[in-house]
Formats: structure tokens, C-alpha cells, sequence
């Protein structure tokens, strides 16, 4: 009788498991023991989140733990809108701000791999405006104190911040002239944005120094003058479709406005939603209803900086195939040659100086040259980026890991720690 009960025990275990399996979207999911984690480290994941939400610390988070192509941990705790009571699930749709960079980015180095420009070409060659931009002469100089450009910025400029553009988004004479200008007005295309930004001159010299910027933005003007197909045209056929990223886009539809979690930030102590009836907290083109709350319409603006919602689960399609090399469930969008020289740290000497002595910046993402610079444990080669609303991704070619976490806070703090603590809980968990 014992043995009956116990293979009784094990087929419905399996049958649990494998349901699990296939239920989050036919993803690849084991046991953490198949891909080398701890179940019992693995699972301190949840616990530790879920312990972050119930201090009010977070309203909720998704998170998810690939190693070897095949998924070990995916969970979901607290709220999607803590406001109205409303779940966080795994596919919960979230805002990725600049984690839309990589993709964009990748967008064109799949064009540059098909001989369509080099990356030493001046960007004058594909938009004629900016041969003629002016340059402050120092970062706070007022607007009319400018100097000429002593070289024009390269593709490769834009694609690694060197190019002397800047994000607009701070509170300077210049951030509001660059913000006024209506680049990231919903009602701007990119061909308008490229128009705009050729009124205003650059931070500093190309070339000279490591800016962040909206230079993805650019990049991605030019996968629409090079393919001669609109950016979200491009970015759906080449890569989301291609990926099964689903899920991602620049709209969400009227089916699934209800899965788009709101931007929370702490007011007054408590957790609330950006918008109308709580405001935002602080000033800045990020958090202004307009462009918090505007996802749900299809509108001009497809930006290569910002502008994309995606899943957890969606995103991790995209680094998986950065991991593999280009490919993912035999569908090939770039190649390991080309992935591999975008992840490596494409700064010099003098541009590194203003960014972090530890880190450098390959084409489209940030890249770890010195783990023990880092406040956290990781491993060299790793390269990743992470969004304004504490969306976070990396990936470790020498662990074969990928980590996606995607949450909803501005303003809010202690979400900093985020990408901090699951580190260590990731790296906590690997048993070989």
C-alpha cells in the first residue's frame, strides 16, 4: 500500500511540475538543480521580495533566473498597482524605459553586419544636420557660449554615449531647453526629434568623454533611413516576431491595459501611483503624466532610449539570444561575432574617466571589467543595463546566467539596492 501511495505521490508531483512547465508560455523551465542553484537559495528569492512588499518598502516585482537556456526561477509578489489591490503576475507588462537602449542598438549593429555603414562614418552621412553643430563650451556654459565641433560623432559615438549629446534630464538651462524643444513629446517622430536636436548644441566635444545619452534614439532614426522601414516596423519583423517576443512593443492595446502596471512612488511614506489624482515627485520630463501615462495610445513617438513595454519573460528572449550568441530556439537575428563585440568595452582611456573606473560601455550595454570594483558579487564579461522605473537585466557568459527583474518605482527609496540584493541572492544559490 505504501508503495502504491508513494508512485501516486511522485506521478502527481511530476504531473505539478510539468504543468508548471507549460503553463508560463511554454518556457523552458527545470528544476534549479538541472542548471546548477540551490532550490533552497533560490527560493530565498521570493521570500526576500516578498518581505520588501509587506514593509512598504516595494509595491511589487517580477523576477526570473535563466542559466544554460533554461529557466529555474520565475516568480511574481506584492501588487502590479498596490492603489487599487491588484496583483503583480508574472505576465505583468511594465514600462522599460532604457532598457529599450539594448534593443535598439541591437537594431542597428544588425544592419552594420550587413555592410549598410561603418561604425568610424560620420552621422552627418545619413542626417545632413548635425555636419554643422555647435558645442558648449564647457557642460554648464549658457547656450549661446558655443565653439565649433573639432570632429563630427560617429555611429560608434552614439551606440557607446561618446558622441556629446545628452538625456535632458536634469534641471539645467540646457535640460529645459532640451526638453522644450518637444523631443520626447508623444507627438514627435524620430525624423522630428533628429531635427530638433540639430537646433541645440553638444554637452561636450566627440569623442572627448563618456555622456549618457539619447543617442539609442539616433541609432534607431537610422534603422529607419537605412532599412527604410518605420522603427516599430523594423523592431517587430527583425526581432520581436523573429524571438516570439509578443509582448513587447510601444503600445499596449485596449485587451491588455488592465496587465500595464502603474509608476509608483513613495508619498508622504506611502506607495502611490504617478498620475492626476497623487502627482509625481519630482520634476523632469520622466514622470510627467503625459509621458507616464500615455502607453495605452499609439502615438508618434518610438524612441529608441525609452518608449518600449515588455514582459519579464519577453525580455528574457531577447538576452537569452544575446547569451547564445544572436539565437534563440534556432531563429537566428545577429551573429556571435557581432554580439560579442558589442558586449565588450569600446571606451578609451580618456572617455572611462567619466564614467566608473570599475565598468565600461560596449555598444549598447555596460560591461564589467572589474568585479571587485562593483558593490556587488558578479563575474568579469558581464554586461547588462537597467531602466528609470528599476527595471534591471544582466548577463554572465561565464555562468551562462540570465537575470531579468522588472518592477514600477520612481522616487521612490532604497530601489537602488535592487539590482544589489539579487545579486547576491543569485550568486548565493549557484551549487556548481
Amino acid at each position: 500500500m505504501y508503495k502504491k501511495f508513494l508512485k501516486v505521490s511522485v506521478l502527481i508531483a511530476q504531473i505539478i511540475w510539468f504543468g508548471f512547465i507549460y503553463a508560463a508560455d511554454n518556457l523552458p523551465m527545470v528544476a534549479p538543480e538541472e542548471v546548477g542553484f540551490s532550490s533552497d537559495q533560490l527560493n530565498k528569492i521570493e521570500n526576500h521580495f516578498q518581505g520588501r512588499v509587506d514593509r512598504g518598502e516595494i509595491a511589487g516585482i517580477v523576477t526570473l533566473v535563466a542559466r544554460n537556456g533554461k529557466i529555474a526561477h520565475l516568480s511574481a509578489v506584492g501588487y502590479q498597482d498596490v492603489d487599487q489591490q491588484i496583483p503583480m503576475e508574472t505576465d505583468t507588462l511594465f514600462r522599460i524605459y532604457s532598457m529599450t537602449k539594448p534593443i535598439a542598438s541591437t537594431a542597428l549593429m544588425m544592419l552594420y553586419q550587413d555592410g549598410h555603414f561603418q561604425l568610424t562614418d560620420p552621422l552627418s552621412k545619413f542626417i545632413p544636420e548635425f555636419a554643422d553643430l555647435r558645442v558648449l563650451r564647457s557642460p554648464n556654459a549658457r547656450l549661446r557660449s558655443t565653439v565649433e565641433m573639432e570632429q563630427e560623432p560617429t555611429v560608434q559615438d552614439i551606440l557607446r554615449h561618446t558622441a556629446g549629446f545628452s538625456h535632458g534630464l536634469g534641471r539645467s538651462e540646457y535640460d529645459q531647453a532640451f526638453v522644450g524643444s518637444g523631443i520626447f513629446r508623444p507627438e514627435t517622430s524620430l525624423e522630428e526629434m533628429m531635427q530638433a536636436l540639430a537646433t541645440l548644441p553638444l554637452m561636450n566635444q566627440p569623442g572627448s568623454a563618456y555622456r549618457y545619452s539619447i543617442g539609442p534614439d539616433i541609432a534607431l532614426r537610422l534603422v529607419e533611413i537605412i532599412s527604410g522601414l518605420p522603427a516599430d516596423e523594423y523592431l517587430e519583423q527583425r526581432i520581436f516576431k523573429p524571438l516570439g517576443m509578443s509582448e513587447t512593443g510601444y503600445v499596449v492595446n485596449s485587451d491588455n491595459a488592465h496587465r500595464l502596471s502603474p509608476i509608483h512612488w513613495m508619498k508622504e511614506g506611502q506607495l502611490v501611483p504617478i498620475g492626476l489624482e497623487h502627482g509625481s515627485p519630482f520634476g523632469g520630463v520622466l514622470v510627467e503624466d503625459w509621458s507616464v501615462n500615455n502607453y495605452t495610445v499609439d502615438h508618434e513617438f518610438k524612441g529608441g532610449s525609452l518608449g518600449l513595454v515588455s514582459t519579464a519573460m519577453d525580455y528574457w528572449r531577447f538576452a537569452q539570444a544575446m547569451l547564445n550568441g544572436g539565437k534563440l530556439n534556432g531563429t537566428t537575428i545577429i551573429g556571435r561575432k557581432t554580439v560579442e563585440y558589442m558586449s565588450q568595452n569600446h571606451l578609451t582611456e580618456e572617455q572611462h574617466q567619466t564614467f566608473s573606473p570599475a565598468l565600461g560601455f560596449g555598444l549598447g550595454f555596460a560591461t564589467i571589467e572589474d568585479p571587485a570594483g562593483v558593490s556587488y558579487v558578479s563575474s568579469e564579461g558581464n554586461f547588462y543595463w537597467a531602466g528609470a522605473a528599476a527595471t534591471n537585466f544582466w548577463i554572465d557568459p561565464s555562468e551562462n546566467i540570465v537575470v531579468i527583474a522588472m518592477t514600477q518605482h520612481m522616487g521612490v527609496p532604497g530601489t537602488g539596492r535592487l539590482r544589489g540584493e539579487l545579486n547576491a541572492l543569485v550568486y548565493g544559490a549557484l551549487s556548481d
